[in-house]
């Protein structure tokens, strides 16, 4: 049952209804692959530093980062990993390579990102109504300060200039911390790059702008919309994301000539 708007669930939505539908509706879990639970690796190192760090204002040994980058990166993994079927004789390398780049980018983001936060607000959840939209926008914020709202993100290629523009997240964190605290915020990214010599720290920004509301408003009345009607467009073919390395719905996906799994009885 859909009870409220996240990101995650509008951005899965309007980028496939019918992994969507499988995922949120049906209640089909695949688990994650190994870009998530690198992912999850630094989350977990950042929540475990900066919620300490509100009150204390230092960061914490490397040790102790890379310690609660593992746990995390070792637990997203608990119930499975997801490969595309070329990759699973690799399994135990991939593994190994992952938390190995996990633990590149935990080190990257104590020398070069936590020295530069002091949040006061970690991990916040919100849920928050908004005249006019059925559901409310739920959620959790990676940190806050009074004028900005931040989130780390992993990636093994270097991200081109100005995708943050193409994406929902700042906007939809943007307008909750403005309808809350009264203040636009600067959104950014901290974008942490495990390239196979090095890594490399990004950072990219948005303000969002009024049109930048107004256009999230109608994304979440349209997936309200959705959700009520039952009908869930399947992605284009030729979107990046509409394949097995990318979609674990992929192998079983009516829309591209494989069968649903079967269900239990």
């Amino acid at each position: 049952m859909i009870n409220a708007i996240h990101q995650s669930t509008l951005n899965t939505a309007f980028r496939c209804g019918e992994q969507f539908r499988r995922r949120y509706m049906e209640g089909e879990v695949i688990p994650p692959g190994i870009a998530a639970g690198r992912g999850t690796g630094v989350h977990g190192a950042n929540e475990v530093n900066l919620k300490q760090k509100i009150t204390s204002g230092i960061d914490l040994p490397i040790n102790d980062l890379k310690d609660a980058a593992r746990d995390a990166f070792v637990n997203a993994f608990r119930n499975g990993i997801y490969l595309a079927r070329d990759d699973r004789p690799k399994k135990k390398t991939i593994l190994n390579e992952g938390l190995n780049d996990t633990l590149r980018l935990t080190e990257l983001y104590r020398d070069k990102v936590a020295p530069d936060i002091q949040p006061v607000a970690v991990e916040r959840k919100f849920n928050v109504v908004i005249p006019g939209i059925p559901l409310p926008l739920a959620g959790r914020m990676d940190y806050e300060k009074r004028a900005r709202v931040g989130d780390l993100k992993s990636a093994t290629k270097s991200w081109p200039e100005g995708r943050i523009n193409e994406e929902i997240q700042p906007i939809f964190y943007s307008y909750v911390h403005e309808h809350e605290e009264g203040i636009r915020p600067e959104f950014i990214y901290h974008i942490l790059v495990a390239l196979k010599k090095e890594t490399k720290l990004q950072t990219q920004t948005k303000t969002a702008t009024d049109a930048d509301y107004r256009g999230l408003m109608a994304r979440c009345a349209a997936f309200c919309q959705m959700v009520q009607a039952g009908v869930f467009p399947p992605a284009n073919p030729s979107d990046w994301w509409c394949g097995e390395k990318w979609c674990g719905y992929y192998q079983t996906c009516p829309y591209v000539g494989n069968s649903l799994p079967k269900k239990e009885i």
